[in-house]
């Protein structure tokens, strides 16, 4: 029973985030050549979330409200698959300086992120 609670749990999140990750494509839409300013966003935005999610939830939830919030919110908004699916195509097209700066900026901005979302807990925490 609690494996098919924890499903709903991931199910009803990962809807969310896909919903948010759909609506932030559509503010950002992007072409091959272009830097794809939609995706990079979302799954920045995802990584703050988990680093948010991951402190608050700990401290102040029970452990199945973190398979809600970073397997189905942070894993829907996010999208891995997309941006390797753009880095490939920037690939073929030889657009190597895009590729580049897609990828280094995707990888040290989405660390940044993270630890953002980690430390805005602990300091909301500390003042409330």
């Amino acid at each position: 029973m609690n494996t098919f609670k924890n499903l709903i749990l991931v199910f009803l999140g990962g809807g969310i985030g896909s919903a948010f990750r759909y609506l932030i494509g559509k503010l950002f839409l992007s072409n091959s050549n272009s830097f794809p300013w939609g995706t990079f966003l979302a799954n920045l935005t995802g990584c703050f979330l988990l680093g948010f999610f991951s402190n608050w939830v700990i401290k102040n939830f029970r452990s199945e409200w973190m398979i809600f919030f970073t397997i189905g919110i942070c894993g829907g908004l996010t999208t891995f698959s997309t941006f390797s699916n753009e880095a490939l195509v920037m690939l073929k097209n030889q657009n190597w300086l895009l590729f580049l700066k897609y990828s280094i900026s995707s990888f040290i901005f989405g660390l940044i992120m993270i630890k953002i979302g980690y430390d805005s807990f602990k300091f909301l925490q500390n003042y409330y």
